[in-house]
């Protein structure tokens, strides 16, 4: 299994794809960290007493000390939510369907010890380079927010209150990765099934766009109807997202619907059985189908 993940990760390393994803990724932070922080202002209200007469006076000014730093933090997290997981898509797609392109798929077989470790393998190195990419996304969100920070003269300290809200930023890190895996698995449940790239790009994310307007449109309706969207992928997602509070920054939720689901619990299970279908069929078609076929 180690020397299969080993060649997995040479061949994504020394793919331009890998790297031309990852500028995609830190230059859509570095243009929406850095708009978001233009546009960060708060406003005060202050009110003067002038020869009896009481006038109000509304001053816009620039958010206060720390929330640079937070601010850009909460921004990428939306960012990684919605652009990373269309990357991601891309990503396992074409580390999957290139082999189905370049006929590769069988000499590599015969090099592997069974279907299902290069089935595992392939999975691994993928969360490996997905998970990799957002840290270096989230580190640039945090050196940006420090830059901004230092410019405008403002200061943080490493308190209490900041590493609250560092265990928070984690828990929503890992909670993004997990309402992406639904769309991810999808990508390449269909690249496995169609033998193709275009196919597990094409699903994966058509699948957030169609679904959501089917979400929308079901929610109009009455009876079971209307509880359909509570079974489906965008409305769960929505609810685990919003688990994360925000404090002022822009927040982007690509997808999103006006339907939520019942509860937390609710939308983690849904989320969780829709990864392990997306997991299983693939895995099943690749044991049992002939590659060249």
């Amino acid at each position: 299994m180690a020397r299969l993940i080993k060649a997995e990760i040479y061949k994504l390393r020394k793919r331009a794809m890998t790297y031309i994803l990852l500028l995609i990724l830190i230059g859509f932070i570095l243009l929406i960290t850095s708009i978001s922080q233009a546009v960060a202002t708060s406003t005060t209200t202050s009110t003067m007493v002038v020869n009896g007469v009481t006038t109000t006076q509304t001053v816009k000014e620039m958010a206060a000390n720390v929330l640079f730093l937070k601010d850009s933090i909460t921004t990428v997290m939306g960012i990684l939510g919605s652009v990373g997981m269309i990357l991601a898509v891309v990503l396992i797609a074409n580390a999957t369907g290139s082999e189905y392109s370049w006929n590769t798929m069988r000499p590599y077989l015969l090099c592997s010890e069974s279907r299902l470790k290069m089935f595992t393998a392939k999975l691994i190195t993928a969360a490996i380079f997905i998970v990799a990419g957002m840290i270096i996304g989230l580190l640039t969100a945090v050196a940006l927010g420090a830059l901004f920070t230092a410019i405008r003269g403002y200061s943080w300290s490493l308190g209490m209150s900041t590493m609250s809200f560092t265990g928070h930023e984690l828990v929503t890190f890992v909670r993004t990765i997990y309402v992406m895996l639904p769309y991810i698995m999808l990508a390449f449940l269909f690249t496995v099934l169609g033998r193709s790239t275009a196919a597990g790009i094409g699903f994966g994310i058509g699948a957030n766009v169609l679904e959501t307007i089917i979400t929308g449109l079901l929610s109009l309706g009455h009876g079971w109807l209307a509880k359909i969207p509570n079974y489906l992928l965008s409305p769960n997602i929505q609810k685990i997202n919003s688990l994360a509070q925000t404090s002022g920054g822009i927040s982007i939720n690509m997808g999103s619907s006006n339907t939520t689901a019942p509860s937390t619990l609710h939308a983690f299970i849904v989320v969780a059985v829709y990864c392990i279908i997306f997991t299983v069929i693939p895995l099943v078609i690749f044991q049992k189908r002939d590659v060249t076929g």
